[in-house]
C-alpha cells in the first residue's frame, strides 16, 4: 500500500541525478494518473535498458504495493524534500549497486514490514544496474550495524 503525503524528513546531502530521477519516477508512478512523458526521460536517461528498467520500475511499485504490509509515504513530486520511505528505497538501490544483497534484503523487509518476495530484489538490482550503465549513481547508507562499526574504529 503507498500512500502520496507531505514530506517529513530532509536529505541530509543533495542528491545525486540518479537519485532525483528515481524518486520523482517513484513518486510520479504512484500516482493514479502518472506522467505520459516520464517514461520517455526515464528511458532518454538509462539508455537501450530504459524501456525494460521503467518497467521493472513499475512491476517494483505495484509488489510494494501488494506485498507490503505497511503505508509508505511519498512525498509530492514537486516536493525537494524526502520522506524516511523514499530514503529507505533510494538506500535498497544504493545497496543494489553497491552489490550489497544482505543490506539489500534488510531495506525491502523494512519497506514490505514483511518478508520480500525473491523477484522483489531481482527487480531492484535491474533498474540499479541499468542507472549504473548510465553513470547514474544511488547512494547506500550504512546499516545502523555498520555506522556504529565505523564509528569505533
Amino acid at each position: 500500500m503507498i500512500a502520496t503525503c507531505a514530506a517529513n524528513s530532509l536529505a541530509s546531502d543533495p542528491l545525486t541525478h540518479g537519485e532525483r530521477l528515481l524518486v520523482r519516477t517513484i513518486r510520479l508512478l504512484a500516482l493514479t494518473a502518472p506522467c505520459h512523458g516520464l517514461k520517455g526521460l526515464f528511458e532518454q536517461a538509462c539508455g537501450c535498458a530504459g524501456h525494460e528498467a521503467y518497467r521493472v520500475l513499475e512491476v517494483f511499485l505495484q509488489q510494494l504495493g501488494a506485498w507490503g504490509r505497511r503505508r509508505l509515504a511519498l512525498s509530492v513530486p514537486a516536493d525537494p524534500r524526502i520522506t524516511d520511505d523514499e530514503a529507505m528505497i533510494l538506500d535498497a538501490f544504493g545497496c543494489a549497486q553497491a552489490e550489497d544483497y544482505r543490506s539489500l534484503d534488510e531495506r525491502l523487509t523494512g519497506l514490505l514490514g514483511a518478508e520480500p518476495p525473491a523477484g522483489l530484489g531481482a527487480a531492484v538490482c535491474l533498474v540499479a544496474q541499468a542507472l549504473a550503465m548510465n553513470g547514474l549513481l544511488v547512494r547506500a547508507q550504512p546499516s545502523p550495524a555498520e555506522a556504529f562499526r565505523w564509528a569505533a574504529e
